[in-house]
C-alpha cells in the first residue's frame, strides 16, 4: 500500500523473539497505555510515587523491550535536561517556605517539590516512549491502528510515515554532519570516521535546517506514493490486510499491570 521502504521493519524496533513481552502486545493498546499513564498522573505532584513509577518503567523497558542499559541511559538525557529546567523554574517561581537563596532568588519547598515531580513525570513519559518505539514495528502499528483502533487508512498511513521518519532522523543527522565536514575540509587526514565534527552553533543550525528540509521532502514523496496507489479508495470491509491485528491476553496483562502501578502511585500520593 505504501512505499516498500515504509513497510520494512524499523531499525529501532525489536523483533518478536527479542522482545518477548511488549512485542506480543497490540500496538494500539500499547500506544493507549503510553498516552494514558501521563494523563492520569497530570495532577500528581508528589515526587516519591512518581519516582517509584519511573524506576518501574525503566526496569520494564529493559526487561520487556530488552533495550540495553547504555541506550536507555543515553535516551534519557534529552528528557533529563528538560526536567532540570522544570526544577529550576518552579523552585524560584512557586510560593512557599524559603529553603535557600540562589542569585538573589528564593528557592521554596513547594517549588522544589512540584519541580521535581514535573521532572520525574517527564522522565516517565520519555521512558514509556522509548519502550514503545523499541517494541513496535511500523507495519504492525499501521495494521493495528486500522483494525483495532478503527482509524481511517489515511490517518494510519500518516502515523506509519511519521514513525519511519522519526526512526531515520539519527542516521540522517549524522550523514548531514559528515557531509558538511567533508565539504568544508574538516576531515583532513584522519578519514571520515575519525574526524571530530564541529559543534559550533552555526554549523549545528545549518545541519538542523538541512535535516528539516530533507524530512519535509521525504514526507512529501511518501504522501505522493501513497496517493498514487489509491490510498483510502477501498471500503474498510473490502480492504485486505497483511498482518491481522487483535487484542489478546498479553494486552490484558499489560493494561492490568500498568493500571495497578498507576493506582498504587495515586493512592500513595493521596495518603
Amino acid at each position: 500500500m505504501g512505499a516498500a521502504a515504509s513497510l520494512a521493519p524499523s531499525p529501532l524496533a525489536s523483533s518478536a523473539h527479542a522482545s518477548p513481552v511488549l512485542a506480543r502486545c497490540d500496538p494500539s493498546v500499547l500506544l493507549a497505555v503510553v498516552v494514558a499513564v501521563p494523563l492520569v498522573l497530570v495532577r500528581t505532584y508528589e515526587p516519591v510515587p512518581l519516582l517509584a513509577l519511573w524506576a518501574g518503567a525503566l526496569l520494564a523497558v529493559r526487561v520487556a523491550a530488552q533495550v540495553p542499559w547504555r541506550r536507555l541511559t543515553l535516551a534519557q538525557l534529552p528528557f533529563l535536561s528538560f526536567g532540570l529546567s522544570l526544577v529550576v523554574v518552579n523552585a524560584v517561581t512557586r510560593p512557599g517556605t524559603p529553603v535557600a537563596s540562589w542569585w538573589g532568588l528564593e528557592v521554596t519547598d513547594t517549588g522544589l517539590r512540584m519541580g521535581l515531580a514535573l521532572a520525574v513525570r517527564t522522565m516517565l513519559i520519555g521512558t514509556c516512549a522509548i519502550g514503545f518505539l523499541a517494541a513496535v514495528r511500523p507495519d504492525r502499528l499501521l495494521s493495528s491502528l486500522h483494525q483495532v483502533a478503527r482509524l481511517p487508512v489515511r490517518i494510519t498511513a500518516a502515523f506509519l510515515a511519521a514513525h519511519r521518519l522519526l526512526d531515520d532522523l539519527p542516521e540522517e543527522w549524522l550523514t548531514i554532519r559528515r557531509a558538511h565536514a567533508v565539504r568544508h575540509g574538516l576531515v583532513g587526514g584522519q578519514g571520515r570516521h575519525g574526524a571530530q565534527l564541529s559543534r559550533r552553533p552555526t554549523d549545528l543550525a545549518r545541519a538542523a535546517f538541512v535535516l528539516l528540509v530533507t524530512s519535509i521532502r521525504r514526507a512529501e514523496r511518501i504522501a505522493i506514493s501513497l496517493e498514487s496507489r489509491g490510498l483510502g479508495a477501498l471500503d474498510r470491509r473490502t480492504r485486505t490486510v497483511w498482518h491481522p491485528a487483535a487484542v489478546g491476553r498479553a494486552d490484558l496483562v499489560l493494561v492490568t499491570v500498568a493500571g495497578a502501578a498507576v493506582a498504587a502511585a495515586l493512592a500513595v500520593a493521596a495518603a
